[in-house]
Formats: structure tokens, C-alpha cells, sequence
């Protein structure tokens, strides 16, 4: 079999801890519904979400932001803050069938670049480590309709118990998402993670766009190689540098920042004053975080105007290394795509489709992988 060489796929050396299954009923309590399953809310353990604060330790949403801070930050970044990129629910069952509820909230439908699958889709995965395989997805049949994404999916795997992942919606927040298994199916706990939380922050490109489902971004395809919660604080044409992101990203528990700042910058004259002051206030934080700087995607030959941009944050990262910090790298986004051909890698010459997104988790992932030994 041909593989990508983004890594070798190993399911986690972890066993299932058996004392965390229970049946379902005894999550919810309640009857099984016409469709024959009973639904426990995916908040509730041995359910376990990651790449986002628990709603229970965020003012009861999944919000990628402080939510008992809104008025901080702008109106953009606030709006989008409730999507849900990055974010993931795991957990192991012995259900071969299970189905999804999922209640939306606020997203951005009906853009005409973006497939509705890659605004509000979710995606499910099965197995562990970095052995996990797409099975299917789930998402509303009408696209008139976004208030509910809902449908069963196969999990049936080898053995008896298997390790669900579920990917969630990259343009679009959930108010409530419920999984549902037949009555006497066990949920456990799933196996721990074994790499630390990755954290992206970046333009409308790191928080998803334009790839055909959520799987297929690439902070998700790079924190599936390495098994790791994905945080994403992608902000879609409102990534502005701003003090008050750094500093909630710096207050994370992470093992890596991929700062992919740049595109939504004004002029380069903005991007040289908000690029180095957000990194220091990440470095001040978390003094050994390792760190990669990425510059932003190109389709053509590179303008003078790409080329400053460049410079700006190769600066950032040469002033770093002349102070001494050893834990960072620099990926030059002109190693993205090929020389040729390349309207391949994008939806409109900005945004990277499928192709386009896997090709920078080509490029970045071996930087991140050398600053976490792996």
C-alpha cells in the first residue's frame, strides 16, 4: 500500500481503561427514541472533547475564546470564535453503528467558494494513535436547513472496542451535540493522547478554508499524524495580530505553536508592528514552547509585496534565534506547491483546496516533528 509519508500509522500503546465503561442508559437515563437510539450529551465523561475549553469551564459554550471575556476581543474575532475548528470528540464503544445530533449555531453559509460540507460537516474517525481511519460523515441533508446536522455512521472496526473520533464543523459552532447508541452498547473512556495540544493561529486558511470537509484541513491532518488535540485559533480575514488572542493562546497547555500570521495583515507596515510584539507575548509565557513561523501561500511568482511579508517574519524568527531561543523553526510558504500548475492547489488563487491544504501539513509537519524530537 502507497502512503503519504506524513507518518507511519500506529495505534496508541495505550489499552482501553475498562473501568470507565458503562452502558448508555445509564448516561441519560431516558428511553431509547423512534430511531431506536438513546443519546447522552457528548459534554458528559467518559465523553472527552479536545481542542476546545470544556463548556463547563467556558461560561457552557463551545467557544474557542474566553467566554466570560467577550468584550475584549473584536467583533470579528468574537462572532467567530463560536465556529468550531480544531475541535474533537473521542471516545471508545462497542457500538458497529452510531448516530449524531448535532445543534448549530452561528456559521458562515452560503459562501460561494466553500462547500456547505467544509462550512458545517462533521467528520468521523475510527482507531487510535496515529492510525486513524475516515469512516463517514454526518451533516444536514438541506442545505436550506443549518439548524441541525444529524444521521448514523458505521464504527465497526476489528476488535470488540473501538476508539470513535469525531471531527467538528470548521465554519459553523455547535450549541449542543449529542451521540447516540442502542440500548446495552458500552461508551469508555478513549486511550490518552500521545502528544501534547498543537496550537495554529492564523487567517481564514488555518481555520479551514476551503477544504471539502473538516478532516481535510491542514492543522487537523497534521495533529491526526501526530495524535494531538488541534487548538484553532484560525480567524477568517480577522487574524490582525491582535494582544488579546496572544494572550489567550499563551495561556493554553500546549506542546507547539504553529504561528502561521501574515495574510490578514494590512500592509506590511502593520504585519512588521504586530508580528514580533504577538510572538514575544507567547514567548514571555511559555519560555520553551516550541514555535514555527509560516509565511503565507502564494500561487504565482512572488510579488515584492509577498517577498517583504516574508522578510517581516523571518525577522521575527532571526531576532528570536540571535537572543538564543533554540525552539523555533521557519517554513518559507514558497516550498508549499510546485512551480508548475499551480491553480491546482487552490479554490481562487488564495484559499487551498484539499490538495492545496494537504501540501502545507507536508511542509510544516516535519518542522513541528523536529521540535518535539518525534
Amino acid at each position: 500500500m502507497k502512503t503519504t509519508g506524513l507518518c507511519t500509522p500506529r495505534q496508541s500503546e495505550h489499552q482501553f481503561d475498562m473501568n470507565t465503561f458503562v452502558p448508555v442508559e445509564s448516561l441519560c437515563g431516558t428511553a431509547p427514541e423512534e430511531d431506536g437510539f438513546i443519546y447522552a450529551d457528548s459534554r458528559v465523561a467518559p465523553f472527552v472533547l479536545g481542542g476546545l475549553l470544556h463548556p463547563d469551564e467556558n461560561c457552557g459554550e463551545y467557544y474557542r475564546l474566553d467566554a466570560s471575556a467577550k468584550e475584549i476581543y473584536s467583533d470579528a474575532n468574537r462572532s467567530l470564535a463560536a465556529c468550531t475548528p480544531g475541535g474533537t470528540v473521542r471516545f471508545a464503544t462497542d457500538a458497529k453503528e452510531i448516530a449524531l445530533r448535532i445543534t448549530l449555531r452561528a456559521g458562515c453559509f452560503g459562501m460561494h467558494h466553500f462547500c456547505d460540507r467544509g462550512v458545517y460537516g462533521i467528520d468521523v474517525y475510527i482507531g487510535t494513535g496515529t492510525a486513524r481511519r475516515y469512516t463517514g460523515k454526518i451533516m444536514q441533508t438541506f442545505a436550506e436547513n443549518h439548524d441541525v446536522n444529524r444521521g448514523t455512521v458505521s464504527v465497526a472496526g476489528e476488535d470488540r472496542f473501538n476508539e470513535v473520533m469525531i471531527e467538528l464543523p470548521l465554519y459553523a459552532g455547535i450549541e449542543t451535540l449529542k451521540i447516540g447508541l442502542k440500548p446495552g452498547e458500552l461508551v469508555g473512556a478513549p486511550t490518552p493522547r500521545s502528544t501534547g495540544a498543537v496550537a495554529f493561529y492564523g487567517s481564514s486558511i488555518t481555520q479551514g478554508g476551503c477544504v471539502s470537509r473538516p478532516g481535510n484541513s491542514y492543522c487537523n491532518i497534521i495533529c491526526r499524524a501526530l495524535d494531538a488535540d488541534c487548538c484553532n485559533y484560525g480567524f477568517s480575514g480577522s487574524a490582525m495580530g491582535e494582544t488579546e488572542v496572544a494572550s489567550h493562546i499563551a495561556s493554553r497547555d500546549l506542546a507547539c505553536f504553529v504561528m502561521d500570521y501574515d495574510f490578514n495583515s494590512l500592509s506590511c507596515e502593520t504585519l512588521r508592528a504586530t508580528h514580533e510584539p504577538f510572538f514575544k507575548i507567547i514567548r514571555a509565557a511559555q519560555p520553551t514552547l516550541p514555535v514555527v513561523f509560516v509565511t503565507h501561500p502564494f500561487y504565482s511568482e512572488p510579488t515584492e509585496n509577498d517577498l517583504a511579508r516574508i522578510a517581516i517574519i523571518r525577522e521575527t524568527y532571526e531576532n528570536a534565534l540571535a537572543a538564543g531561543d533554540k525552539n523555533i523553526r521557519f517554513v518559507n510558504s514558497g516550498e508549499f506547491f510546485t512551480s508548475d500548475m499551480r491553480d491546482l492547489y487552490a479554490v481562487d488563487n488564495l484559499h487551498p483546496n484539499d490538495l492545496g491544504q494537504f501540501s502545507m501539513a507536508c511542509e510544516i509537519l516535519p518542522a513541528v516533528r523536529g521540535l518535539l524530537g518525534k
